[in-house]
C-alpha cells in the first residue's frame, strides 16, 4: 500500500521544514531504516529514515524548498504498484496547503456552478432589506453596508446573516498556506499578487514570481550600487564582496540571542585562575591512559560540582516558575558549519573527568559535521563557552535561554603573579593564568550567588585533586 511521506515536525516551535537533500531518486528502492532525506532544523541538519521497504514513486519537492510541516513531500509504494491516486492526492494537498481533496474542490469550484441569486431588493422607502441578526453581524465585523451590492438569499431576497458571512469570506485573499508562508518570509504584500489558482487563489508559483519581480526591482534601484564589470558597489560607493541573506540557521541563532540579551538583564563576574597544578595533574592523567583529557574536561567537572553546590545556577525560568534541576545537562558550545551549536551531556553530574571526556568527544564530532540529533542539543541546564584555543584573553558570553547562566573560558597565558612563600615573604613568579567569567540572568540570580559560584569554580581548578575524587 502506498505511503505518503510528510515534512516532519522535529521541534515544538518548528512550523516549517527545509529539505536539504534527497538521498534517493524516483524509482530507487529503499529499505526500512535507510535515510531518505535530510531536513534543516534551527540548529542542525537531521536525516529522516524510511519507515518501511518499497520503491520511491514520487519526490514532490526539491532540495532547498521550505514548506509547512505535515505537508506531503514524497510517495513510496511497492514494486509494480499503481500509486497514481496517492500521488494525485499528495499533490493536491501540497498545492492546497494540506486541505483534503473534497475541501479543495469545494474551495475551487467554478463560480458558474454555484447557485446564482439576485441582489437583495430594497424595502419600502429605499432601505436595504436585511434581518436584524445580519445587520448586527455586519456591525460586529465593522462592515459598512452603505453602497455594497450584497446578494441576498433569505426570504423574498432579503439579506440574512449567512450572506454577510459569505460576503466577508469572498472578500478575503485566497492563498495556499505554502504561498502565504513564503510571502510572509519575503515581505511580499499579498494584495499586490494576482492568483493563478481557481477563483483567483494565490499559489506558490505566484509568490515566486512576485519575489523575483521584487528582487529585480531592488537590483535596479541599487544599480548605483552600480556594477562596474564584475564589481558591485553599495549606494554610498563601498565595493561589495558578497551579499548573504540573513535567514535560516543564522537568523534563528540571532533571534534567540537577541531575545536573551534584551529580555534577561545580564550581570557579569570574572575571576583569574592559576592553572599550574591542573596542568600538572592533567599531564599525569594523560600519561597513565590512552584517552587524553583536555583542560575543558576539568573545567566541565569543576562547573558540575559548583552547580550541585549552588543549584539555583542550574535552573530555568519557565513562565512564572523558577525550576531548579537535579540533573546537570551540561552544554559545551561548539562551532558547526551552520553556526554555534551547544551539544549537552545528559546527567553529567554522575560522570568523572575521564567519563566526561569520553561522552563529549563524539558529540563534538557530530556537531562539527552538522549531524547532531535534536535530543543531543536540547534540554541543557547550563552552558560553557570556551574560546581559549583561539587565543582570546577575555570575552563576555550571552546566556543560552532558558538557562540562567553561562561560563566563558578564555586562553591560558603566562603572566607575572605575586606569590607568597612559606616564610611569608613575597616574590613575583610566572604562572599559567586564565580568565573565567560567568554571565547570569539577574532576574533569577543575585550578584552574591554569582560571585560565590564563579569563585567556587576558581578554587576547584586551583585545587584540582578535588576534581578526581
Amino acid at each position: 500500500m502506498a505511503e505518503i511521506i510528510i515534512m516532519p515536525k522535529l521541534g515544538f516551535n518548528m512550523n516549517e521544514g527545509k529539505l536539504v537533500e534527497w538521498y534517493k531518486n524516483e524509482g530507487d528502492s529503499i529499505a526500512k531504516g535507510e535515510p531518505l532525506f535530510s531536513v534543516e532544523t534551527d540548529k542542525t541538519n537531521m536525516d529522516i529514515e524510511a519507515t518501511g521497504d518499497g520503491i520511491v514513486k514520487a519526490l514532490l519537492i526539491e532540495a532547498g524548498d521550505a514548506i509547512p510541516v505535515t505537508l506531503p513531500i514524497a510517495v513510496i509504494g511497492a514494486e509494480g504498484e499503481d500509486v497514481s491516486a496517492a500521488i494525485a492526492d499528495a499533490k493536491a494537498q501540497l498545492a492546497g496547503g494540506g486541505a483534503a481533496p473534497a475541501e479543495k474542490e469545494e474551495a475551487e469550484a467554478p463560480v458558474e456552478e454555484k447557485k446564482a441569486a439576485a441582489p437583495a431588493p430594497k424595502a419600502e422607502g429605499g432601505r436595504m432589506k436585511i434581518t436584524p441578526r445580519a445587520r448586527r453581524t455586519a456591525a460586529e465585523r465593522e462592515l459598512s453596508l452603505e453602497g455594497l451590492d450584497i446578494v441576498g438569499t433569505g426570504w423574498q431576497g432579503g439579506i440574512c446573516e449567512q450572506d454577510i458571512l459569505d460576503y466577508l469570506e469572498s472578500s478575503k485573499i485566497k492563498v495556499t498556506p505554502v504561498a502565504k508562508a513564503m510571502a510572509g518570509a519575503e515581505g511580499i504584500d499579498l494584495e499586490s499578487v494576482t492568483g493563478s489558482g481557481a477563483n483567483g487563489k494565490i499559489m506558490k508559483e505566484d509568490v515566486e514570481k512576485a519575489i523575483a519581480a521584487k528582487e529585480k526591482t531592488a537590483a535596479q534601484e541599487t544599480a548605483c550600487a552600480c556594477e562596474d564589470g564584475e564589481k558591485k558597489f553599495s549606494p554610498d560607493g563601498k565595493e561589495i564582496l558578497e551579499e548573504i541573506p540573513y535567514a535560516g540557521v543564522r537568523k534563528v541563532i540571532g533571534d534567540r540571542l537577541s531575545e536573551s540579551k534584551f529580555t534577561a538583564p545580564h550581570l557579569y563576574f570574572t575571576q583569574k585562575v592559576n592553572l599550574e597544578k591542573l596542568l600538572e595533574i592533567r599531564k599525569q592523567v594523560n600519561e597513565a591512559q590512552d584517552k587524553k583529557t583536555s583542560v575543558t574536561d576539568y573545567i566541565a567537572r569543576a562547573t558540575i560540582i559548583a552547580l550541585q553546590k549552588y543549584p539555583e545556577m542550574n535552573s530555568s525560568l519557565v513562565g512564572d516558575t523558577i525550576v531548579k534541576y537535579k540533573s546537570v545537562n551540561l552544554g559545551i558550545a561548539v562551532a558547526s558549519p551552520t553556526g554555534l551549536i551547544v551539544p549537552n551531556i545528559k546527567d553529567s553530574q554522575n560522570m568523572s573527568v575521564v567519563e566526561l571526556s569520553q561522552a563529549s568527544s563524539p558529540l563534538f564530532e557530530k556537531a562539527r559535521a552538522g549531524k547532531l540529533a535534536i535530543h543531543e542539543y536540547t534540554g541543557g541546564t547550563f552552558t560553557i563557552s570556551n574560546l581559549g584555543m583561539f587565543g582570546i584573553e577575555n570575552f563576555t558570553a550571552i546566556i543560552n535561554p532558558p538557562e540562567v547562566g553561562i561560563l566563558s573560558i578564555s586562553s591560558t597565558k603566562d603572566e607575572p603573579v605575586v606569590v607568597t612563600k612559606a616564610d611569608g615573604s613575597k616574590e613575583v613568579a610566572i604562572k599559567p593564568m586564565m580568565n573565567i567569567q560567568v554571565s547570569v540572568d539577574h532576574r533569577i540570580i543575585d550578584g552574591l550567588l554569582a560571585a560565590q559560584f564563579v569563585t567556587e569554580i576558581k578554587n576547584l581548578l586551583e585545587s584540582p585533586i578535588s576534581l578526581l575524587v
